[in-house]
């Protein structure tokens, strides 16, 4: 419509007196040409958006064919079926992340994918690590005590063959749409997530994924949250226990104390850096004197589904839902993450450096985050929807 406009407004000179009559005057001429430049200019976007909608389709069709070896329960199967993307719609969502060792290594990501391993699972998320450099899930940190059967994990197939992950991202990289065998940016961490329906819903070039807020927005729970649900434990490892007990006394200040005299010995002296981050950026924090306050804490909140992971000797993490009063089966349940530090590895006493929750709950996309260290809370409202690297998907 908007080219027929275009030749129709620049070709007025030529039929103007044959079809109106009237001989065209040079304001005529003018206002039909600057019409007609205007038309071409939203001829050109439109064009641009439906090519790029077209290309995105063809991305995601592309991304039909690539496929996994799908993680089973080792206490019931050892036989690990294989599938393609395009028989997981529908039942998986899916977050690829490609990189080298030392990348997919870093705790940005493995440490991260690992803290929130039980929430993928609850997501109906299957993470799918591409390394460019034949590493293996050894190589990253696995710990088959902690891991287990790791239910949220797929092992990628045809890594680096024709038509395989290393290909399909690197052709989602080049500028050129067509692909191309060379890319600046193929050393760089890159990654994508799909919907149920196979559709690109985030994606990144150069920084890890920020899983915690992506699962607030995007990677929602699937399975039914219930207050009665219990923590994970892992008896192999003994500090996993202590974390959990260290996480109940914090809850219990948290819910039922006015006092914040009872918090400072829960957390370490230290700031963390993520509070730091948004007080730098112009944000407000509320000490622990408001936030315990008759009326401000979460008086009658639950908590429910915990697990820990133990990143180190000195360095640990917690996980859990939490429930406030009357959430009821479809209410606003948050997830929050915890991390943990101590001194001195062996018999030293687990603080708490950094509490972080998001509201997530089926349905809904989190509209901002909380995060809290040993001076108070700060809160993070969610910005505009942003995707990197020119939408790698879309």
């Amino acid at each position: 419509l908007f080219l027929l406009a275009t030749i129709t407004l620049l070709g007025y000179p030529l039929w103007c007196e044959s079809v109106t009559g009237d001989v065209a005057t040079t304001a005529t001429i003018l206002g039909a040409t600057a019409s007609g430049v205007g038309s071409a200019a939203l001829f050109w976007r439109e064009r641009t958006r439906r090519s790029n909608q077209l290309y995105r389709m063809e991305k995601e069709l592309n991304a039909e064919s690539l496929a996994v070896r799908v993680p089973v329960n080792a206490a019931i199967s050892s036989a690990r079926p294989t599938a393609r993307l395009k028989d997981l719609k529908s039942k998986r969502r899916i977050l690829a992340i490609r990189g080298s060792k030392e990348q997919l290594s870093d705790s940005a990501v493995w440490d991260t994918l690992c803290i929130l391993r039980r929430r993928l699972v609850q997501s109906q998320t299957l993470v799918v690590l591409v390394p460019t450099d034949k590493s293996q899930r050894e190589d990253w940190g696995w710990d088959a005590k902690q891991l287990g059967s790791a239910l949220w994990l797929a092992d990628p197939l045809n890594v680096d063959g024709q038509d395989g992950w290393i290909k399909y991202f690197s052709e989602l990289l080049s500028n050129d749409a067509n692909g191309g065998d060379e890319n600046k940016d193929d050393d760089k961490l890159a990654w994508f997530a799909l919907n149920f329906k196979g559709r690109s819903i985030a994606s990144g070039l150069g920084e890890a994924p920020r899983v915690l807020e992506l699962m607030g927005q995007q990677l929602q729970p699937m399975e039914l949250l219930d207050e009665t649900d219990e923590a994970e434990l892992s008896e192999d490892v003994p500090a996993a226990r202590q974390i959990l007990e260290c996480q109940k006394k914090f809850y219990s200040v948290l819910t039922d104390s006015s006092d914040e005299t009872e918090m400072q010995p829960i957390f370490t002296s230290r700031p963390a850096e993520e509070v730091d981050e948004v007080l730098e950026g112009g944000g407000r924090i509320d000490g622990w004197d408001k936030c315990l306050e008759p009326g401000a804490r979460p008086a009658g909140m639950v908590i429910a589904s915990s697990d820990v992971y133990i990143a180190s000797d000195t360095l640990a993490y917690s996980t859990c839902v939490e429930f406030p009063p009357n959430a009821g089966i479809d209410g606003a349940t948050l997830l929050a993450v915890q991390r943990w530090e101590r001194e001195t590895t062996g018999d030293g006493d687990w603080k708490l450096e950094l509490h972080q929750t998001i509201p997530w709950s089926a349905g809904s996309r989190a509209g901002g985050t909380l995060r809290c260290d040993c001076r108070g809370c700060v809160a993070l409202a969610r910005g505009q929807d942003r995707r990197t690297f020119g939408g790698l998907i879309g």
